[in-house]
């Protein structure tokens, strides 16, 4: 009995094991039926469809999604071709805008760092563009302008042949409360304007007219710059050498005669020829000869304009002339405002002004008499050239003309016209400036004296220029051979005082020629 009950156990617990199903299995079951699901679903997902719907040819059609529970209607809306408000698409193929940039920039360093800085210093404006038709006598074509503070940009299309274009430029704007999807058409029938960019200090910047000059000043004017000391000594040489006409022995009928066919020729200058004409004539005055009218015409270059046949000491020199007309007018404009003013010194000082300059303003009792406002404007005058003689110390200054302005903390006008007569434009190490030589920088500094002399009024005489010549931070025996060159007188009182003068009829020392080594 009890083998046969043993038995039965053995053999009741080989069926259980039979029918019950092991972990493994279990695994397997759960693992079969989770992909069953997920094949399931992404079938479900992959039978998605899109649909478009209207209802009416009037209304904007719909787009259904379906079967999701989550579907959304979204209204497609194409707005008619309107030239007075559609939008214009450009490209820029040579790099955005400097302001753009700039801000891309800065939005990107502050979503990286979670702050946002932005420096006015170094950020520009934003292009200004300018929309205008391309012909007067045609709706057709457009032109498309506009400019910042370092490029200008410009772009057309002439409106002809471009309305069977199988594909036109739309731009979508979607509206998230509505669920309103809109086309609209860009401007001239779906154009993109290409932008073609251009520097615009390459264009403002005031290069120096190199056409006009002969093939001797150009080579004279390389040697000046770039010239060793020796071979500057030898062009001043061949200046010196030149053969005067007077010094030829047998100056008269028989060398007219015997240079006749040469004279014919154009061997002879017509500067000779005249030379040739006194002395045969037996003329009492003396002869002008080619060195003497090469230093005249050097010495206007370097002097401020003058009349050398003026009978007044003050009517020599014009400080009206040296400003220009732009300069001039922007100095009248501030001293016919001051002037009206109950304290007229204080409001033409309303920055600092050097001691020199100063007490020029005591020489005007009354402003209100006759040629007291040219007075104050020329002592303005020469306060501005004191000013941008200290800034203006620098060999090559680089910047475009409204950096200069900036910098030399000048109105744009009066800077302008330094630059223009002070002034050469350069460029150094790949950087666009202004240069200043050893000639430029003595022009400025004689300009700056004339016009202080000036300054005193009528009478042309000025008791002391020592404390000019401390705000200009010069010797002043350099402000004395300077003066003379102006056709000025220089004393030197007991007291160590220099004084200056203006006496007509003008007379200029004669040239000084270089020591021969």
């Amino acid at each position: 009995m009890f083998s046969s009950a043993k038995k039965r156990s053995k053999k009741e617990k080989k069926r259980r094991h039979s029918t019950s199903t092991t972990p493994s299995e279990k695994n397997k079951s759960l693992a079969s039926s989770s992909s069953s699901i997920k094949k399931e679903q992404l079938l479900s997902r992959s039978s998605k469809k899109v649909k478009f719907e209207s209802s009416a040819p009037s209304q904007p059609a719909k787009c259904l999604t379906f079967p999701s529970k989550y579907t959304n209607e979204i209204k497609i809306e194409v707005q008619e071709p309107d030239s007075s408000k559609d939008p214009v698409v450009v490209s820029f193929p040579a790099g955005l805008p400097s302001s753009s940039s700039t801000i891309n920039n800065s939005n990107s360093n502050s979503n990286s760092n979670n702050t946002f800085e932005l420096d006015d210093t170094n950020q520009s404006s934003a292009p200004v563009f300018t929309w205008t038709s391309a012909r007067k006598s045609s709706s057709k074509g457009r032109i498309l302008m506009g400019n910042d503070d370092t490029c200008t940009y410009t772009s057309m299309n002439d409106g002809r042949g471009h309305d069977g274009r199988l594909t036109k430029q739309f731009i979508a704007i979607y509206h998230k409360p509505t669920h309103t999807l809109k086309f609209i058409p860009s401007s001239e029938k779906g154009t993109v304007f290409s932008m073609n960019q251009n520097v615009t200090s390459y264009h403002d910047s005031k290069s120096f007219e190199f056409r006009n000059l002969s093939m001797n000043e150009r080579r004279r004017m390389v040697f000046e710059s770039f010239g060793s000391q020796k071979k500057k000594k030898v062009m001043r040489s061949q200046d010196a050498n030149v053969v005067e006409m007077k010094s030829v022995v047998g100056a008269g009928e028989g060398m007219m005669k015997a240079l006749g066919s040469q004279m014919e020729g154009g061997a002879v200058s017509e500067s000779n020829k005249r030379v040739m004409e006194d002395l045969r004539k037996g003329s009492s005055e003396k002869p002008t000869t080619a060195v003497d009218k090469a230093f005249a015409e050097a010495r206007r270059a370097f002097l401020p304009p003058f009349d050398e046949t003026a009978t007044k000491p003050y009517r020599v020199y014009d400080s009206q002339e040296v400003a220009g007309e732009e300069a001039w007018a922007q100095i009248s404009r501030v001293v016919d405002a001051c002037i009206n003013q109950d304290d007229w010194k204080e409001a033409l000082q309303k920055w600092p002004w050097p001691e020199s300059t100063a007490k020029l303003l005591d020489l005007v009792s009354d402003p209100s008499r006759k040629g007291a406002k040219y007075q104050l404007k020329t002592i303005c005058l020469v306060n501005h050239l004191v000013k941008f003689h200290n800034r203006a110390s620098k060999k090559f200054m680089d910047g475009s003309a409204e950096e200069m302005v900036k910098y030399l903390g000048l109105p744009k006008a009066i800077a302008d016209r330094f630059l223009e007569l002070f002034c050469v434009a350069s460029y150094d190490r790949g950087r666009a400036g202004y240069a200043t030589t050893k000639q430029l920088k003595d022009r400025r500094v004689i300009y700056t004296l004339v016009m202080y002399l000036l300054a005193h009024g009528k009478e042309m005489k000025a008791g002391s220029v020592d404390k000019l010549c401390l705000d200009m931070s010069m010797e002043t025996k350099d402000a004395i051979n300077l003066y003379r060159e102006a056709g000025c007188k220089c004393v030197r009182g007991k007291s160590g005082m220099v004084s200056v003068s203006l006496v007509v009829p003008l007379v200029f020392p004669n040239p000084k020629r270089g020591k021969k080594t």
